[in-house]
């Protein structure tokens, strides 16, 4: 196998490991932000399999004796920080790109603010439709007259509200993203590296026998 082969096959395998793990956590997201019961118990199919698919998908090929204890902890938390990003962010950053921004009056709630959440009824201004209790992120106690805006799912999949994190579970979510990425990077290097260095002295890619 050509050295540009290994480099080629390493990018490959960590580029599907991402894809699985992100493809199987954005379903999860979808699913526990409908607010249905039954979809957030669904959710766990999707939840299982993006934890075991990445490491699977990224092991592919690879020679028993590679898969050592250190790189199947390495990859696992890579997945797992993919995971919890994933599932955080992808109601929000579907409706701040697809949503409809609906300006909304406060009609009822308690004002009293629980870990800066408050769930309050609002109705629409322009329409007057009542849109039910929606759940904002507020740096002060809502009551009825306040005026909002509630980020409205055009499908009608995740109810008024969702896309409305506080600002530390943003930063949290970009965070882990930022740390999965630069661990998986640097995984896919250490790999290349080791293959290289295998190809180099043995012809082979895989560990000699002894």
């Amino acid at each position: 196998m050509p050295r540009n082969r290994l480099i080629l096959r390493q990018i490959l395998l960590s580029a599907s490991s991402l894809f699985v793990c992100l493809s199987a956590w954005v379903l999860v997201g979808v699913l526990a932000g409908s607010g249905s019961r039954a979809l957030i118990a669904l959710s766990v199919v999707p939840m299982l399999a993006g934890l075991l698919l990445p490491v699977t998908v990224w092991f592919a090929g690879e020679d028993p004796r590679d898969r050592g204890a250190g790189w199947f902890a390495a990859i696992g938390l890579v997945t797992l920080l993919f995971a919890v990003a994933a599932s955080f962010g992808v109601s929000a950053t579907y409706l701040e790109l697809a949503g409809h921004r609906v300006p909304v009056v406060v009609t009822a709630g308690d004002g009293a603010a629980r870990d800066g959440y408050q769930l309050v009824a609002v109705r629409a201004v322009s329409t007057g439709e009542e849109l039910g209790e929606v759940l904002f992120f507020a740096e002060r106690d809502l009551r009825a007259g306040d005026r909002l805006v509630a980020m409205v799912d055009p499908l009608g999949w995740f109810p008024p509200g969702t896309a409305q994190p506080s600002p530390g579970r943003q930063r949290a979510t970009e965070t882990l993203a930022v740390a999965g990425s630069a661990m998986l990077v640097v995984l896919t290097a250490a790999r290349v590296r080791r293959d290289l260095h295998r190809y180099d002295f043995t012809g082979s890619r895989r560990p000699q026998r002894s």
